[in-house]
């Protein structure tokens, strides 16, 4: 039997479709999957107040937190991209983003907030569950909090012994198994470019994020500014840029990989894909996609 759930959180739409049989009421559902939501929220949304993000960048020089279990999972994939991607993914770049009129007002939206990069992520978590402050970091992690509420979403339904479903908020998808005619679960993913049609995926057992500015962005003058800070080495030789998505077996690392190779550029992106093996599409307004080799090994 197929199943349908949707609704809001994140300040954007979610919804779940899965395959089970009779007698597992979908109000039951939902509400374990509204619980794992409120959980994300109050850890990591920069929005809400008491938060534990917000209050970590509150705190005063040489203070600390704990923090719980998703919070600290979170952090590790977003330094490990951040080391892996020479800092074009920074959790630290809260204030930054703010202050190009991102994200709520507020802590690091003056002149605080600017402390990030290599030297201040070895400080900020030297003990398990505890996060430092070293003075001037405004966090942000909204580069992979989202994936990996994606991924809680995946693990609840698996939690109700569901082994074939859709999950998303977003536009962040995870698939697995199949639907009863064995049918993968299809994902159309959204073209910016007006002579292309969009590309298709079939998420089976593995999980999509996209990163662009095509949606998200400010027109101040005669500039375009993106919700992502870009990288210092940033490039685009081949159009004009417009999203990135990445395909992983975990949601929160395609979120994390697809923010990074945003920043980057697409030709520094392509290429650091190719050396880790991730499957990659980027797209732009006025040129056709470029797909990183894995990519283009699945489809020969």
């Amino acid at each position: 039997m197929g199943l349908r759930l949707k609704g809001e959180t994140m300040g954007t739409s979610w919804s779940a479709n899965w395959c089970a049989a009779p007698g597992l009421p979908e109000d039951t559902v939902k509400a374990a999957l509204e619980a794992g939501f409120a959980r994300m929220i109050a850890s990591m949304s920069p929005w809400e107040p008491s938060s534990l993000i917000s209050r970590y960048n509150r705190l005063d020089p040489g203070e600390s937190l704990t923090i719980d279990a998703p919070f600290a999972e979170v952090m590790d994939i977003a330094l490990e991209v951040a080391r892996a991607s020479g800092g074009a993914l920074d959790p630290c770049l809260g204030g930054e983003v703010m202050r190009w009129g991102f994200g709520p007002a507020g802590t690091g939206a003056g002149e605080e907030g600017r402390a990030h990069g290599p030297a201040i992520w070895d400080k900020l978590m030297p003990e398990p569950g505890r996060l430092y402050q070293p003075g001037g970091v405004t966090l942000d992690l909204n580069a992979v909090a989202k994936g990996y509420a994606v991924d809680q979403m995946a693990r609840t339904l698996e939690n109700f012994g569901i082994t074939q479903y859709l999950v998303e908020i977003g536009g962040e998808f995870v698939g697995r198994g199949v639907k009863p005619d064995r049918s993968p679960w299809w994902v159309d993913l959204e073209n910016p470019s007006p002579e292309e049609a969009p590309w298709r995926l079939a998420l089976v057992g593995c999980a999509v994020a996209t990163s662009g500015d095509y949606r998200q962005q400010i027109v101040r003058g005669q500039h375009r500014l993106s919700h992502i800070v870009p990288a210092s080495s940033r490039t685009s030789q081949f159009g004009n840029l417009a999203s990135v998505s990445v395909i992983h077996e975990c949601c929160a690392w395609a979120d994390a990989w697809a923010t990074a190779f945003f920043a980057m550029g697409d030709v520094p992106s392509l290429a650091l894909a190719g050396e880790l093996g991730l499957a990659t599409i980027i797209q732009y307004r006025d040129a056709p996609a470029r797909l990183s080799a894995r990519l283009e090994s699945w489809m020969e």
